[in-house]
């Protein structure tokens, strides 16, 4: 089989895999049905990744949902993404719903999460409050920041009718409330046992629930909203820049700028949708710079990096919802090494045509030439010729007469090493 027909079999499987992948993804997902009920797990910390997943989660809800439920268990978060969470929240299309399960926590961030929603209800065993902003460390509060989310609180109460002056406490005097005592002073709407019971409440026991689980998108934020990760990150680009000042190579530089715009994104000073921007136009840098240096490693540094930002950048992921990691994963590791590979082959075979090509500016192109003696030339006395209408200092092992035919044989930096012609 030919080299033409080998190509055409491997690009034809690419497609191919491609497809699938694809048709798989769509299979998997697909659109809400009607009465449909999307229920998040929000038991884990509030950072970046929760509020990154609901803001999809409601953006690409088939206008048939019926509601979106949190299920809230935390002991609180990070104000940043709590004010995000509380604002999609507030500005939803679709009802959400907050239920902390049995022996379940809504403190700090989750006290303005589960105040927010359009219902709020509690198991048994549950409590909710201790909402007071506090530094990271546990080294105090702002007397100015906790006005300001007290007030924050207390409008929020009053938008959803809940008893204001006891969310307001939550927050100026750390206080906690018991699902029991939540429902007597109207800051929840109900005691319910379990997640059916929520449904049965809301008038969906018939509604069919679908569980949103993390996406690697969604993980990736939450894990750079750590502070612990974004100390790494600054301290390995400011490492990096210095080791690249020293000994310049390309994968230092590379991985400098990448940490630093990951630790942006992680102070919220750019977006995802601009990381992943920023990291595809690095990938597809890198992938042509491997014509430049030519041994795979810029190619494959590439590969990795138009995935990243592949994966940050793609936000419609209705698939999300049944999501299997360990396809992703593989299909995708999969064709980011085909389309890597090819992306390489061609590449390669550039760099192997540009190389074979003399440069104009070479004086390689003049061996074999001939031309004319313009002065006489001796073994240990050089002198002039004349070769591609250009006059040359040239040098000689025998004795050249001016005017005779001679064929440049060598070079040595400026000066041609010629030799009469035929002989």
């Amino acid at each position: 089989m030919s080299k033409r027909n080998h190509l055409t079999l491997y690009l034809f499987a690419v497609f191919f895999l491609i497809v699938v992948v694809l048709d798989g993804f769509s299979v998997v997902g697909g659109q809400a049905d009607k009465g449909t009920v999307y229920v998040i797990d929000f038991e884990s910390t509030i950072d970046s990744g929760l509020a990154d997943l609901l803001s999809r989660t409601i953006l690409h809800a088939h206008p048939d949902t019926q509601a979106i439920i949190l299920v809230l268990n935390t002991n609180g978060g990070y104000l940043g993404a709590t004010e995000a969470i509380v604002d999609e929240i507030i500005n939803s299309r679709v009802r959400i719903i907050v239920f902390v399960p049995p022996g379940g926590r809504a403190f700090s961030a989750g006290a303005y999460i589960g105040v927010a929603a359009h219902s709020l209800f509690m198991a048994p065993g549950s409590v909710i409050g201790s909402a007071e902003p506090r530094y990271i460390g546990g080294g105090g509060s702002d007397p100015k920041v906790v006005n300001a989310m007290a007030e924050w609180m207390e409008s929020i109460a009053l938008m959803r009718q809940r008893n204001s002056t006891a969310c307001r406490l939550m927050v100026t005097h750390n206080l906690d409330y018991t699902a029991v005592e939540a429902v007597q002073i109207r800051v929840a709407d109900s005691v319910v046992e379990s997640l059916d019971d929520v449904l049965s409440m809301e008038g969906l026991p018939d509604a069919k629930v679908e569980y949103v689980d993390k996406d690697v998108r969604a993980s990736i934020l939450s894990v750079l909203s750590d502070p612990f990760v974004l100390g790494i990150l600054l301290d390995l680009a400011a490492l990096l820049v210095l080791i690249e000042v020293v000994h310049p190579t390309y994968v230092g530089g590379v991985a400098a700028g990448v940490a630093f715009i990951l630790a942006l994104l992680s102070l919220g000073l750019i977006s995802a949708n601009t990381t992943a921007l920023i990291l595809l136009i690095l990938g597809i840098s890198s992938i042509i710079l491997e014509l430049k240096i030519g041994h795979g490693g810029p190619a494959a540094v590439g590969g990795v990096l138009i995935a990243l930002g592949v994966i940050l950048l793609y936000t419609k992921e209705y698939f999300i919802w049944t999501f299997n990691y360990t396809a992703l994963v593989t299909g995708g590791l999969v064709i980011i090494v085909l389309i890597t590979g090819i992306a390489g082959f061609y590449l390669h075979k550039i760099r192997e045509v540009l190389m074979k090509k003399s440069s104009p500016l070479s004086m390689d192109v003049l061996i074999g030439k001939i031309g004319y003696a313009k002065s006489r030339i001796e073994p240990n006395k050089p002198g002039i010729v004349l070769v591609m209408s250009d006059y040359w200092t040239a040098y000689s092992d025998e004795v050249i007469e001016e005017g005779e035919r001679v064929i440049v044989v060598g070079i040595d930096g400026l000066k041609l090493k010629v030799a009469k012609e035929g002989s």
